[in-house]
């Protein structure tokens, strides 16, 4: 039995919602498992902030996908970057296969 390899999208959630859509289908098409929190598909702990299993979840995928539009997203840690800015540059400093879609 072979193990599908894991993507990991990182993007905002809301205003996007049917390009998201797109994305998971296609995606798992082409045989991936697809970490995606619109979907609520991202392994998650209860005893962790949204932000650490975002962080955490980007260590333990094979790949990464951004996606950036306008729309930056809600979630800012410490009134700095948002949480997708955070998971990009985590995926940078961890050399992991990514791409980014703009």
């Amino acid at each position: 039995m072979s193990v599908k390899p894991t993507i990991f999208v990182s993007s905002t959630v809301y205003g996007i919602e049917e390009l998201l859509e797109r994305i998971y289908v296609l995606l798992s098409n082409f045989g991936y498992e697809v970490w995606m929190s619109h979907k609520g598909t991202m392994p998650v702990s209860s005893e962790k902030t949204a932000f650490e299993n975002c962080l955490e979840a980007v260590g333990k995928c094979d790949t990464f996908l951004g996606i950036i539009t306008p729309s930056y997203g809600s979630g800012i840690k410490d009134g700095d970057i948002s949480i997708t800015h955070h998971e990009i540059l985590k995926a940078i400093e961890l050399n992991k296969p990514r791409w980014m879609l703009a």
